[in-house]
């Protein structure tokens, strides 16, 4: 734990024990045997269970926010960053920032029944995302490279949809072509259906 806090330590364990093994499926005792802590050393730092999936939720939200955010800075043009985005889903896919798929996704449906708050937390990431998307959809609209009908709302939504979509049925089907054809159709519909002809 060299240069790394206890606490974040803690963390970063939880997050991909929760991701893996879902919030009801991972104990505090896993916790404690992926740490090599004892209860008291955990509850030093969190009152319970709860506040440690909040905590690295939130934690596994950052590092993908991060991941679109690395490659879109490297991006000029609306057009550019939206495929982008499509790109680094792929690379999520290829190399995921932690074992056991997408974070918000595996949390939503985990948490949707079970735990209101963590759900909640995915909720509002899933719609930061989407947020996300809508705004480079709309300065490409404003800056003439977008066709002015575009709907952002409902294009960002279409692109969450069918991605996620894609990557659990290509994780399922152990077959990563499901996701390379979702990925290929929404970049020609941005080219054919949203992009100003120069």
């Amino acid at each position: 734990m060299k240069g790394q806090s206890t606490r974040e330590y803690i963390i970063e364990k939880a997050a991909a024990l929760f991701n893996t093994h879902g919030y009801n499926g991972c104990s505090l005792n896993d916790i404690m045997d992926a740490t090599g802590l004892k209860k008291g050393g955990i509850y030093n730092h969190f009152k319970n269970k709860d506040a440690i999936a909040l905590e690295a939720f939130e934690y596994s939200f950052k590092k993908i926010f991060e991941k679109f955010r690395n490659k879109l800075d490297n991006s000029k043009g609306a057009k550019e960053k939206l495929f982008s985005i499509i790109d680094t889903y792929m690379e999520l896919f290829h190399d995921p920032i932690m074992e056991g798929g997408c974070p918000i996704f595996n949390t939503a449906v985990d948490a949707n029944n079970t735990h209101p708050e963590l759900r909640k937390k995915a909720q509002q990431a899933i719609n930061s995302l989407k947020k996300y998307i809508e705004i480079k959809i709309n300065q490409g609209m404003s800056s003439k490279e977008f066709k002015p009908n575009c709907n952002p709302d409902e294009i960002s939504s279409m692109f969450i949809i069918n991605m996620e979509g894609a990557i659990i049925y290509s994780l399922v089907n152990d077959d990563v072509k499901y996701l390379s054809q979702t990925s290929k159709r929404i970049k020609e519909y941005i080219l054919n259906d949203m992009l100003i002809s120069n």
